[in-house]
């Protein structure tokens, strides 16, 4: 019984265990892979003199195999099946939290084109907050000294910045929004560099200053991309939708977006245009790899539709399939 071994894990990696001494074999006795085979088939592994390994059903040898945990289910796989209306309900109520001071900081990851901008400045508007005088909002580009500039001048607002995804590869902005995205009340915001820092009217910043504002940064990137120090930081909401929930998406909101689309001047209603766009949209995303499923890919189609387009199906696509 001093050759045979049995697969156990410790620390999540497979080691070989010999069954009467209970000591660990050296690594490289038995290769993992017949570990992993054995473990898999309920075996052992018995090795030679010549070091050949066998492997038999452990129950033959009296041996009971080790027992594993069932495999854990992916929780990032789970929100496919979440009704998107419910994730928008709780980035509403997430975005609430920042506006009533209650959390300082807020991150939104997700797909482009699913509403996320909108819905947190309608969120803000209908808290009662004014844009410019409570929130202000940033979108684009960002580097470090701009970003520094930016909070300092808005130190006791709700800063949202939307698409900044350019701080994260620099590494003097990920360590200013490290200090603006943390849990305290009060911030200590700081940028050493040899230039000067002016304002936009030219005079000079200081190099360390106090921000007691809220942040709510918005991006496109998908959550595993995210900085752990960011996400460490701060309350994160992602939004990402599969493209299933991308049409339930649409088809929550199409009602409300009328003011998008032109109204066909020989229908009644606006909605048979709508319908038709979500139909047709269905069809070339069944047919055609690269379909782009977002609000802003419905609105395109819902206009094509609503336009009385003679072949409206090839003219959504040209408009919403990416090239290749």
């Amino acid at each position: 019984m001093n050759n045979v071994f049995k697969p156990v894990r410790i620390k999540g990696k497979i080691f070989a265990k010999n069954i009467q001494s209970n000591e660990i074999a050296e690594r490289g006795l038995i290769r993992d892979t017949q570990l992993r085979s054995a473990e898999q088939n309920g075996e052992v592994c018995i090795v030679s003199a010549s070091g050949r390994v066998t492997r038999i059903p452990a129950m033959e040898m009296g041996v009971m195999p080790e027992k594993r945990d069932p495999p854990k289910m992916s929780f990032m796989a789970s929100k496919s099946e979440i009704d998107p209306a419910v994730m928008f309900d709780n980035l509403r109520r997430l975005t609430k939290m920042v506006g009533k001071g209650i959390q300082p900081s807020l991150v939104i990851t997700g797909s482009a084109g699913t509403g996320k901008t909108y819905l947190v400045k309608q969120t803000l508007s209908e808290m009662g907050l004014e844009e410019s005088t409570d929130f202000v909002h940033f979108k684009g580009r960002a580097t470090a000294a701009g970003l520094f500039v930016t909070l300092y001048e808005n130190c006791d607002k709700i800063v949202v910045l939307d698409d900044c995804d350019s701080v994260f590869k620099d590494a003097d902005a990920v360590n200013i929004l490290k200090g603006a995205l943390d849990s305290y009340d009060i911030r200590k915001i700081s940028y050493l560099t040899t230039k000067p820092l002016k304002d936009e009217f030219g005079g000079p910043l200081p190099r360390t200053f106090e921000f007691t504002g809220k942040i709510i940064f918005i991006s496109n990137i998908h959550q595993s991309d995210l900085d752990e120090a960011i996400r460490s930081r701060s309350f994160v909401a992602d939004v990402d939708l599969t493209k299933g929930q991308m049409f339930d998406r649409v088809e929550q909101l199409m009602d409300k977006m009328e003011s998008t689309i032109p109204k066909p001047a020989k229908l009644e209603a606006l909605r048979p245009a709508k319908d038709q766009a979500v139909s047709l949209m269905k069809e070339l995303e069944a047919e055609f790899a690269g379909v782009s499923i977002n609000l802003r890919s419905f609105i395109k189609a819902a206009r094509i539709c609503a336009m009385g387009f003679p072949e409206p199906k090839m003219m959504i696509a040209e408009q919403i399939i990416e090239p290749k």
